[in-house]
């Protein structure tokens, strides 16, 4: 699922899915706001070609060729390390303008570089053979801007064209002056402008027509590039444009040149470790969080969690200028959350099938959700794990039973045994118990499983629990006799036996044949003291006698009255136990003025086993 939600993340981050559109909106925005504010990189400088330059000159187009020439041999005199001039020359002006112009980017003082067009660019032929012929003999560089094909969007630099190895126009630049040129492709690294709304790098930038004017010291040691700064002419949109003005051509290639000359043209790794990273990591939060966190926590959890992860990265962009992806991240986070979701909602169902499986369908919706909340406290692999704890089983059994079997049809009966059934697992329901089996019409229920009970006080409430139940099923056995009294019908009595003590509960069997059973002496001591129940019967066919150990009766605290029937030796055990009585007639009698004749019953003594 890690793997899966991540692969899928990053490949839909890529154009020409929506998302990588969705990212790089979010590059945009983190630049314009928390875009590094460095200070400007003070070795290059623009001279910009603007309309007050062409004003002064005799024609527009193409820009003066004597100006230019008079323009690179001014600022070679002024100091300046290298010059660029990213003026296109593909026509023919007046001759001898144009070999002043030549002379000037012949100069061997200092580097002159001129842009030029790579040979697979689309251009009249008449205008290359022009260009060509030109610029023999000058050092050269290809424009190389290249867009983006999702966006159009100028964000890398190709600083060696792939088909023939020549060099970019800044590569050109910076080769002139010694400094390392990378091969491979590398992001361009802006800087917000604080020279107002237009979007460019934050360089000086001084009209072609001042450079005359300006003092010496401004320009010496400089690398100068001349371009156009006129708008509709030599426009890119770039990250630094997409919410102003777009930059000029001249001011990409400053940029450029300023990260080739600081060493800072670092191509992008092969394989995109920050980006796989992030997104790893959330798609791992994510699963954490579904497997964790239900309902609209886990909702509240997933938007928390992106929004946290949102502002870290602006945080650490603001203070870096490292820009970590967002979009492919958070895609796995909700990726991976949902598929962590849907494996804890399907191990869920699993558990749930098991754990109706196993109890029947006598579980109590409030037990279920109880036994769900902390199923990884007993749960494995959709089975109970075997463990020990302490609680309360409840024996029933129908006194008189074989009786009414003797004088009954077979439909009548299986109909008696419904209504007395239904009822019965009506209140152990109620009263939060776990019904486990019916043995014709014994029935085995048990308070305290299969959630482990932490404390004394759990343990106690689910003994209490347990007495009010037997209680409720007297009562219950009554009102069916009275019906089944007026109906015709035979009538029954009811045993029932409560003890409480350590048990082992777990599962046995595989598959449908799987259920859940309690082994240990305390499951033996319930059985027995409901058959005890057989020694006190009261005369009449409609007796009931709940006999109660002491480890229950104790944890009764005084709940329901009883009488202490003594010390009795149960089959199987080698040493006596307190027993006592807490049905109707032993309430009667411990509310009596003497309880001596109810003490006084035979105590049964059963031979060991």
């Amino acid at each position: 699922m890690l793997v899966v939600s991540t692969a899928v993340a990053l490949v839909s981050a890529q154009p020409p899915f929506p998302l990588a559109a969705a990212q790089r909106l979010f590059d945009a925005v983190a630049f314009r706001y928390l875009g590094p504010l460095t200070t400007p990189d003070p070795g290059v400088i623009v001279v910009g070609i603007t309309e007050e330059t062409l004003a002064a000159l005799p024609y527009r187009s193409p820009v003066d060729r004597l100006f230019l020439a008079d323009l690179v041999d001014t600022l070679a005199r002024k100091g300046v390390a290298a010059i660029g001039l990213d003026i296109l020359l593909d026509r023919p002006t007046e001759a001898a303008k144009d070999a002043a112009l030549r002379r000037a980017l012949t100069r061997a003082d200092i580097p002159v570089v001129a842009i030029s067009i790579a040979p697979d660019t689309p251009m009249p032929a008449n205008r290359r053979r022009f260009l060509d012929q030109f610029l023999n003999g000058v050092r050269t560089g290809d424009a190389n801007l290249a867009r983006d094909r999702f966006d159009d969007v100028v964000r890398d630099h190709m600083p060696v064209h792939p088909v023939t190895g020549s060099p970019s126009f800044p590569a050109a630049i910076a080769s002139a002056l010694g400094a390392p040129v990378p091969v491979r492709p590398f992001p361009i690294e802006w800087r917000r402008s604080t020279r107002g709304p237009h979007a460019g790098p934050d360089v000086p930038a001084y009209p072609a027509e001042s450079i005359a004017l300006l003092p010496a010291s401004w320009l010496n040691g400089k690398v100068a590039l001349i371009g156009s700064l006129i708008s509709g002419s030599d426009e890119h949109r770039t990250i630094a444009s997409t919410f102003g003005p777009p930059s000029f051509g001249v001011e990409i290639h400053a940029q450029v040149v300023s990260q080739l000359l600081a060493r800072r043209a670092a191509p992008e790794p092969a394989i995109p470790w920050p980006a796989i990273l992030a997104t790893a990591g959330l798609a791992a939060a994510g699963v954490t969080l579904g497997v964790s966190v239900t309902g609209h926590l886990f909702a509240a959890a997933l938007a928390a969690f992106g929004i946290l992860y949102v502002a870290i990265v602006l945080a650490a962009y603001a203070f870096t200028g490292v820009l970590v992806p967002v979009a492919a991240p958070l895609l796995a986070l909700i990726i991976a959350g949902g598929g962590g979701r849907g494996w804890r909602s399907a191990a869920e169902r699993r558990d749930r099938r098991a754990l109706r499986a196993l109890f029947s369908r006598f579980v109590s919706e409030p037990v279920v959700n109880e036994i769900m909340k902390d199923r990884d406290l007993f749960m494995a692999g959709g089975r109970p794990v075997p463990q020990e704890l302490t609680a309360t089983v409840l024996y029933a059994d129908v006194a008189g039973f074989t009786t009414i079997c003797e004088g009954m049809e077979p439909a009548p009966l299986i109909a008696w045994l419904d209504r007395y059934i239904d009822t019965m697992a009506a209140l152990i329901m109620a009263h939060d118990g776990v019904l486990l089996r019916f043995i014709g019409d014994g029935i085995l229920a048990v308070f305290g499983v299969p959630v482990p009970r932490l404390d004394e006080a759990a343990i106690t409430a689910d003994a209490q629990n347990a007495a009010r139940c037997a209680l409720a099923m007297e009562a219950a056995m009554q009102r069916l006799n009275d019906a089944w009294c007026a109906e015709g019908l035979p009538v029954g009595g009811l045993r029932v036996g409560l003890h409480t003590g350590p048990m082992v509960a777990g599962s046995l069997g595989k598959g449908p044949r799987m259920e859940f059973c309690l082994l240990g002496d305390t499951a033996n001591v319930g059985a027995r003291l409901e058959q005890l129940g057989k020694q006190y019967a009261e005369p009449g066919p409609r007796y009931c006698t709940i006999v109660v150990g002491e480890p229950t009766w104790t944890r009764l605290g005084g709940l329901c009255p009883g009488i202490r029937i003594g010390d009795v030796m149960l089959r199987g055990r080698r040493t006596a136990m307190a027993a006592y009585r807490i049905d109707s007639a032993a309430a009667r009698c411990a509310g009596a003025a003497t309880i001596q004749p109810a003490i006084g019953l035979p105590v049964p003594i059963y031979p060991e086993s």
